[in-house]
């Protein structure tokens, strides 16, 4: 019985906290106060020197709904999937966004989808893992964990790797999703409303990154920790102000795994030690990108960072996009791309952070990180509409 009470306080707070985060008026109504939240910036006109070209665009269901969720398609060679917040899933040609299959789950999503030894994998609100044949969307098999599930899951060898909100880990088998192993770390009273994904290291590793701030390294086939770092400590009196989550993705490059915090640093780790090379202060709950110089970051104000990835030196800031609740960035060439809460794509320049690009391409606004394979962006829009853009 404490564990359903704590369940749903943490639910409570967690949905006050998710409307401040947000910057939505309605707290100021429901307590009475004045509207303190900081408006978006306004657009000012640019001089444009990379342009935005819409491929097509297809309507594959509700979208994310009324919930910031991490529903990120899932790409193949040929395919692309998708899955919607009310359970529509949708397999689409890579090249031209035609359909070519599509089922209704009928069921609340919050966390996918991902694909791999051919399946596709969903996680919803009720803790149940969906396993569905990637040549037509039927069911294989789908189990209940102990929470629900806010990330999407990776699969590596036969074994489906999935993370839950209670901070546990699973390691199930891809055939009939037995379970293999469990790593449970917990979570802390308040949390922020969302999980970063499971990351691979080849075949033998898979790194989490914690609400407490912490990140650890696992066995995929065994889930014995192998090591845990700190990527942040947490600090101050209230349990808001001790918020450290790691939301965002997490990226891995050579054997250096990087990672940022909510109201924390963003780390560069030894992945096979688990060291802290370097440490800078940021807040972050979208996530970051990267190319072969630098690392990309979009900070809880929507400001958008360049940093070097070998010594944390920040090289960049741009501004002029803050409070416009940005998606993570992603590296499409020279360039930087994201999305804002209006549906415009900013591109920005990537040795100095300047704007040279923008175009309103969904009225329903972004959440969703943009996804680049090969020439091809692909983004997908709050209310349902996947596009592909290309960028010249």
């Amino acid at each position: 019985m404490t564990y359903i009470f704590a369940d749903r306080l943490s639910i409570l707070l967690l949905f006050i906290t998710t409307l401040l985060l947000h910057g939505c008026g309605w707290t100021d109504s429901f307590f009475g106060g004045e509207d303190n939240t900081v408006p978006p910036t306004e657009l000012n006109d640019i001089s444009e020197t990379v342009h935005i070209h819409p491929l097509w665009s297809k309507d594959v269901g509700v979208g994310l709904g009324e919930a910031f969720v991490a529903l990120q398609p899932a790409i193949t060679s040929s395919h692309i999937y998708t899955v919607d917040r009310e359970g529509q899933v949708t397999a689409l040609n890579l090249g031209t966004g035609s359909i070519n299959w599509q089922v209704e789950l009928d069921m609340t999503i919050t966390g996918g989808i991902s694909f791999g030894d051919g399946i596709l994998v969903i996680g919803n609100n009720r803790g149940e893992l969906i396993v569905l044949n990637d040549s037509d969307g039927s069911i294989k098999w789908q189990k209940e964990l102990s929470s629900v599930i806010l990330s999407a899951p990776v699969i590596q060898d036969d074994v489906l790797i999935a993370r839950t909100g209670d901070g546990r880990i699973y390691g199930l088998s891809t055939d009939d999703g037995s379970q293999i192993w469990v790593y449970d770390r917990g979570v802390p009273v308040l949390t922020l409303r969302g999980n970063s994904s499971p990351l691979l290291a080849g075949k033998e590793l898979v790194f989490t990154g914690f609400d407490s701030g912490k990140v650890a390294a696992v066995g995929v086939q065994h889930g014995r920790l192998l090591w845990e770092a700190n990527a942040t400590v947490p600090r101050g009196r209230s349990d808001l102000e001790r918020l450290v989550d790691i939301d965002g993705n997490m990226l891995l490059i050579g054997r250096v795994l990087y990672v940022v915090t909510y109201q924390g640093r963003i780390v560069a780790i030894d992945a096979l030690e688990g060291d802290i090379l370097w440490a800078e202060k940021m807040s972050s709950y979208a996530g970051m990108s990267a190319d072969e110089r630098n690392l990309y970051i979009t900070d809880s104000d929507s400001n958008v960072w360049a940093v070097d990835r070998v010594s944390g030196k920040r090289l960049w800031k741009q501004d002029k996009l803050a409070y416009r609740i940005l998606t993570a960035p992603v590296s499409v060439g020279d360039n930087v791309l994201v999305g804002d809460y209006e549906g415009y794509v900013h591109i920005l320049s990537s040795d100095g952070g300047e704007l040279i690009g923008r175009e309103k391409i969904d009225g329903s606004g972004f959440h969703v990180q943009p996804q680049v394979d090969g020439d091809t962006v692909f983004i997908y829009g709050n209310s349902g509409t996947l596009h592909a853009l290309q960028i010249n």
